[in-house]
C-alpha cells in the first residue's frame, strides 16, 4: 500500500514530478525547495515546453531529491479532469519505470483553482494508484518486475483547510483507485487461473473483511433447481462449472429502502462454442469477465466507503467452450423467467447469462438495475476504444450516469434503443432469439445486444419491471503496450462511474 503525506515543500525523495502548462515561463532556479544547477536551469528554460504528456527528467544538485521530472499539461485553457488525471498518471509511470519508489508531485496554484480541493485530491489519488500498478507477477526475472511505489508526498501550499479537504479526497480516492485496481487484476489473470470457481473464491476473499456484504455463491445444482436454464446452456461446454454470484450490501438507515442492483457478465473465458470464434479472435478473450470484476470492485469500494445505500451485486460467471456437451446453434433454452430463447449463434452468450440475472433482479423488488458487459464488438466499432455505449430508456438513468461519467474522466456515449432493434431478435419457433444469425445483425449489433437484455427487463405486456440501464464496455481493455498512463491489459472502467453515481456525495459528508 502506498503511504501518502501533504506538505509545503519537497523534503526528500527519489523523484519530484512538477507538472507545467505550455508557454509557461520559468524564473530562477528554485522548485519547491529543489534547487537545479545552472546548466539544468538553462534547459528547464528552453527545452521544456509543457506540452500535452511531455515528459522530460533530469538529476537535481539538492541533497534529499535525486531527480526532478517536468511533465507537460498542455495548454491551460485545455485541462480536463481526464487530462488532469492521464498527465498525473504518465509521470508516475515514467518515474516508477525507471526505478524510483518514493515520488513527490507538485499541484501548481492553477490546477488548485479549477477543481475543489476534495475532487482535486480524489481524482489525484486515483490516478496515482491506477498508474502504479502492474500486472507481472507470472515474470520469473525480478529485475523485470516493476518495483512498487511506497511513498508519495504531495506538495501544495495552501491553508490548513483546505489541505484537509485535499487529503479527505486522497483517502476516498485511495479507496477507489485500489477498486479499480483490483477489477484490473481479477481481468489480468489468464483463464486456466480465472475460472467460475475461482472468481467466485475471489469474491469472498476480497469481501471477508468488509462486515456490512454479505455473500453467495450459487452452484450448478442450485441453478438448476432455480430454473437458470440460460446460464446453464452457456457452460454445457465446458469442464468448469458455473457459479452465480451474490453480493449484498445494506448501508441504508431506511431497512425498506429498495436496492440499487448491478450485474456483471462473468465469462471467464469466451472461445465462441460452438460457433468459434477465428484465431486472432481467441486472443484477450479471457478480458471477458470484466463487467463482472467491475461490479466486484465496486462492492468492495461502497462497503469500504460505507456509502448510505443498499446496493446488490448479481455476477453470472461461466467459462464457453465447445465440446460434444456444448449447447448448439437451433437449440432452444428457457430462463429463470419461463422465456424460450432460440439459439443462432452460441458465441452471442453474454446476452444469455445476462438475460437470466436479470430476471433473478426481481426477487430485490429493485430500485434500478445497471448492467455491464464486454457484450459486442459492433460496440467498439461505433464508439471507439476509449468510450463505452449507455443504453436506456429511463431519461433520468442516463442524465445521472453521464453525469457520474464527467464527474470522473470515464467516457460513456448514450446509443439508441428501438423497435427496428427488437425486430431483429423475433423468433418464429421461440420467444426470442440471440441473434440474426445471418448478416441481418451486423449493422447496430451493439442496439440489438442491448435491445435483447430489454426484452427480460419488461413483463409481458411490454412494460418496464424496474429501471434499466445497459453498459457495453467497449473501452474496457488497453492492448499492445498500453497507455503512457496505464500499462497494458484491463483498465477497470466502469468502477469509478458506478461510485460516483451511486451516491457521490455521500462521499464529502
Amino acid at each position: 500500500m502506498i503511504r501518502y503525506n501533504t506538505s509545503k515543500q519537497c523534503h526528500g525523495t527519489d523523484c519530484l514530478i512538477i507538472p507545467v502548462f505550455e508557454g509557461q515561463k520559468f524564473k530562477g532556479s528554485h522548485f519547491y525547495g529543489v534547487t537545479l544547477d545552472r546548466s539544468i536551469e538553462q534547459l528547464v528554460e528552453g527545452d521544456i515546453t509543457g506540452k500535452k504528456m511531455e515528459v522530460c527528467m533530469m538529476h537535481a544538485t539538492h541533497s534529499t531529491v535525486r531527480k526532478v521530472l517536468f511533465v507537460g499539461f498542455g495548454k491551460e485553457k485545455d485541462l480536463t479532469l481526464k487530462r488532469y488525471k492521464e498527465t498525473i498518471g504518465t509521470a508516475v509511470v515514467y518515474a516508477q519505470d525507471r526505478k524510483n519508489q518514493k515520488i513527490s508531485i507538485a499541484l501548481p496554484l492553477e490546477v488548485m483553482k479549477k477543481w475543489d480541493m476534495k475532487t482535486l485530491g480524489k481524482e489525484t489519488a486515483v490516478a496515482v494508484e491506477v498508474a502504479s500498478y502492474a500486472y507481472d507477477e507470472h515474470k520469473t526475472d525480478e529485475d523485470a518486475r516493476v518495483l512498487p511505489i511506497t511513498h508519495v508526498e504531495y506538495i501544495l501550499d495552501v491553508k490548513s483547510g483546505e489541505k484537509k479537504k485535499f487529503e479527505l479526497g486522497l483517502e476516498v480516492g485511495r479507496v477507489v483507485g485500489q477498486g479499480i485496481n483490483l477489477a484490473r487484476h481479477l481481468g489480468n489473470h489468464p483463464p486456466s487461473i480465472m475460472t467460475p470457481t475461482y472468481l467466485a473464491r475471489e469474491a469472498r476473499l476480497h469481501t471477508k473483511k468488509l462486515k456490512a456484504l454479505n455473500v453467495k455463491i450459487l452452484s450448478k445444482q442450485d441453478l438448476e433447481k432455480m430454473g437458470m436454464g440460460l446460464l446453464l446452456g452457456v457452460a454445457r461446454g465446458s469442464a468448469e462449472e458455473p457459479k452465480f454470484i451474490i453480493i449484498e450490501y445494506r448501508g441504508s438507515q431506511k431497512p425498506t429502502e429498495k436496492p440499487t442492483v448491478l450485474v456483471g457478465k462473468g465469462v471467464t473465458y469466451d472461445s465462441g462454442g460452438l460457433s468459434l470464434k477465428p484465431r486472432d479472435f481467441l486472443i484477450d478473450m479471457k478480458y471477458d469477465m470484466l463487467g463482472a470484476a467491475a461490479v466486484l470492485s465496486t462492492m468492495y469500494v461502497v462497503a469500504t466507503l460505507k456509502l448510505k445505500r443498499n446496493v446488490v451485486a448479481l455476477i453470472p460467471a461461466v467459462e464457453n467452450m465447445p465440446s460434444g456437451s456444448a449447447f448448439r446453434p437451433d437449440d432452444i433454452l428457457k430462463a429463470l423467467n419461463g422465456k424460450t430463447v432460440e439459439i443462432k449463434n452460441t458465441d452471442a452468450e453474454g446476452r444469455l447469462i445476462l438475460a437470466d440475472a436479470l430476471c433473478y433482479a426481481m426477487k430485490y423488488n429493485p430500485k434500478e438495475v445497471i448492467d455491464l458487459a464486454t457484450l459486442t464488438g459492433g460496440c467498439m466499432i461505433a464508439v471507439g476504444l476509449e468510450r463505452s455505449g449507455l443504453f436506456s430508456s429511463e431519461k433520468n438513468m442516463v442524465e445521472s450516469l453521464l453525469r457520474s461519467s464527467e464527474a470522473c474522466g470515464e467516457q460513456l456515449w448514450q446509443l439508441p434503443l428501438g423497435e427496428e432493434f427488437d425486430e431483429v431478435n423475433k423468433s418464429e419457433i421461440a420467444d426470442i432469439r440471440n441473434s440474426a444469425g445471418t448478416n441481418a445483425d451486423r449493422f447496430g449489433q451493439a442496439s440489438i445486444g442491448a435491445s435483447f437484455l430489454e426484452f427480460f427487463t419488461k413483463d409481458k405486456k411490454g412494460n418496464p419491471l424496474y429501471p434499466w440501464a445497459h453498459i457495453d464496455l467497449a473501452g474496457a481493455i488497453y492492448s499492445g503496450k498500453g497507455k503512457a498512463w496505464m500499462r497494458a491489459g484491463a483498465n477497470g472502467f466502469g468502477v469509478q462511474i458506478l461510485v460516483e453515481y451511486l451516491d457521490r456525495k455521500y462521499i464529502w459528508e
